[in-house]
């Protein structure tokens, strides 16, 4: 079969399935798959997979199986078991493998108030399909699956193996995919459809995420400078705190991020603190997230947080002697990049001119996600996944035809690839 045969067969499937694939997107987005809840969604796409002709596994992630591995985490919420998918539609042999991998969990929708539609509803109004994770990343992962099924249907001969996976807890740790890089299988090449409004991304920095904890000390409020405010304590370090990123920006060269001003940063996400509005705070914990260069190991950044809370905490009389408390969780990852030059990066290019007639776009991520895994396997990876807006904040919606080139795009590359 010729590659113009091929391409014309298999643009014929993708528009065949393009309605059950939009139905697929709705329904999964209206199930919510937060941290912890991750099972039914996996079950959706596990029978999507099976549907498309892939042999399909639905297998259990314990985190104590690889408590020992630096690079796992450990995040609230997520300490029980919860399942992967993987999906795998054997080749003849003798072609490389391909991995598209995706995750299914998402970031909890905050304030429904900030809403204006229901973030677990799958609307969809002017070509776009609402709701939390429909950007980030369920669009994404909707996609590789329409992309993966249109191939097959279309009856194009495959000698490499074709690996479809749906991870869990991308969100905060990425343990889904240390676990499905520890169990396999092993591939030759694989791509993320992660948000990147399809650009092809080569990059992203580290991140850590730690909480601080200070406590302080009790007397009636209205006795001025009888107390320590927990809850100033911790503002006082996160004030500190924010000299790092500007910092690491000095010091972060890398051609991935050539034009992009300050892309480390530091969020403060969360803070619990108090409990009485005419008494002191004792306590104030406040979890905060960190990205740091790309070459940095997770125990560089981690020196650097530790050194500035302890030069913060020495200017202060009560800090220097009740130090806060760092606990480290959830991410603790280092950055990724891959060069342009690479054979996925190259052939990922070409399909994006094929498929949608335009010269492929490069980027590099802000945030983290899982290429890390990957490349720790010497496995080759690439982002590239859809548009929309709202990723992570309210409103979050994919733009259709974006979803549908992303598929058309990934199946151009599973056919150059694996053929």
């Amino acid at each position: 079969m010729t590659r113009r045969v091929a391409s014309t067969a298999v643009r014929a499937q993708l528009d065949r399935l393009a309605p059950r694939y939009l139905e697929a997107l709705q329904t999964l987005v209206q199930i919510p798959s937060t941290i912890g809840e991750e099972t039914a969604a996996q079950n959706h796409v596990a029978e999507l997979m099976r549907a498309a002709g892939f042999e399909s596994d639905v297998w259990q992630v314990d985190r104590m199986e690889f408590a020992d591995d630096p690079r796992s985490g450990c995040a609230d919420g997520g300490e029980r078991p919860r399942p992967n998918v993987t999906a795998i539609r054997a080749g003849r042999g003798g072609g490389r493998s391909l991995a598209l991998s995706g995750h299914v969990d998402v970031v909890p929708p905050g304030p429904l108030s900030q809403w204006t539609r229901d973030p677990w509803g799958g609307q969809i109004e002017n070509g776009r399909l609402y709701g939390r994770g429909a950007l980030d990343m369920k669009g994404g992962l909707i996609a590789a699956i329409h992309a993966a099924h249109a191939v097959v249907a279309a009856g194009i001969p495959l000698r490499g193996d074709l690996v479809l996976e749906s991870v869990i807890e991308e969100e905060a740790t990425g343990n889904g995919t240390l676990a499905a890089r520890r169990r396999g299988p092993r591939v030759d090449g694989a791509i993320i459809p992660e948000v990147t409004r399809e650009e092809i991304q080569t990059a992203n920095p580290g991140v850590v995420w730690f909480e601080l904890t200070t406590t302080g000390r009790s007397a009636y409020v209205g006795q001025a400078g009888a107390s320590a405010n927990a809850i100033d304590l911790a503002t006082g370090l996160v004030h500190a705190l924010r000299d790092l990123p500007r910092e690491f920006n000095t010091r972060f060269a890398h051609p991935a991020y050539e034009g992009v001003a300050d892309p480390l940063t530091l969020n403060v996400g969360t803070m619990v603190g108090g409990d009485w509005p005419s008494s002191v705070p004792l306590e104030c914990r406040v979890g905060l997230r960190l990205s740091f260069p790309i070459g940095w190991s997770v125990d560089q950044a981690r020196a650097a947080v530790e050194e500035c809370v302890r030069a913060a905490s020495d200017t202060d009389p009560w800090l220097r002697d009740h130090p806060p408390a760092i606990r480290w969780h959830g991410f603790q990852a280092t950055g990724w990049s891959i060069d342009r030059d690479q054979p996925i990066v190259r052939e990922l290019a070409a399909a994006v001119g094929a498929a949608t007639g335009t010269p492929a776009r490069y980027g590099a991520m802000l945030g983290t996600a899982d290429a890390r895994f990957f490349g720790d396997a010497g496995i080759p990876v690439v982002y590239f996944g859809p548009a929309g807006e709202g990723q992570h904040g309210p409103d979050e919606y994919v733009d259709l035809a974006s979803v549908e080139r992303v598929a058309a795009v990934l199946a151009d590359v599973i056919v150059r690839w694996c053929s």
